[in-house]
């Protein structure tokens, strides 16, 4: 496991310590809006949600929420916001540093290391989070018809699903530019790749 740090909260566009780059590099091109292209990127997940979530009800007949309790679901969703980026940062070789973190200003969290990994490395951390949508969906899907157990699974599900919309898009931007054999190395100004 990689060295672990804890920086609480921080301004969004704070610097962290870099390493340096070879002199072969090549700047990853990205979406300029990232808010606005990371959308782009939830929407295939989010119709999966729903699909579940159909295929669930469909085959049961019965629609069953607590609508009480979906807050609870919501919640716990955003409550693991810090396991998402805890779940970027074990992909990281052992010796490598990653800085994990919150920004209240953003309402969101981070994982930063940049330090070098492959390509597939990249792919595997970037979609690691996505297990805290894939587990309480199939909870939900799997588990006998209760209302208590969709108001729960089935917010945290979709919060789990679509909070990784940036890292899908980092995702298809490294398969499009990056060769099977490279690097990636994150600095403070975005990602680049070398052979």
């Amino acid at each position: 496991m990689p060295h672990i740090i804890w920086c609480g909260n921080k301004k969004w566009n704070s610097g962290f310590p870099e390493k340096t780059l070879p002199e072969n590099v090549v700047k990853i091109a990205g979406n300029e809006n990232i808010f606005t292209a990371s959308i782009i990127y939830g929407i295939i997940p989010f119709l999966l949600c729903l699909l579940i979530i159909y295929i669930k009800w469909h085959l049961l007949g019965t629609r069953t929420v607590y609508p009480a309790l979906v807050p609870v679901g919501i919640l716990i969703g955003l409550i693991l916001m810090p396991v998402h980026e805890l779940l970027h940062a074990i992909c990281y070789h052992k010796e490598q540093t990653v800085y994990i973190g919150i920004s209240i200003e953003k309402f969101a969290a981070f994982a930063v290391c940049h330090e070098k990994i492959s390509r597939l490395r990249f792919v595997v951390m970037s979609l690691m989070p996505i297990l805290l949508g894939i587990i309480p969906l199939t909870v939900f899907l799997i588990s006998p018809s209760s209302p208590i157990i969709s108001a729960i699974c089935i917010p945290s599900g979709i919060i789990g699903m679509l909070s990784p919309m940036p890292d899908y898009m980092n995702v298809h931007q490294v398969y499009k530019q990056v060769p099977k054999e490279a690097f990636v190395q994150s600095q403070n100004d975005g990602f680049y790749w070398f052979g």
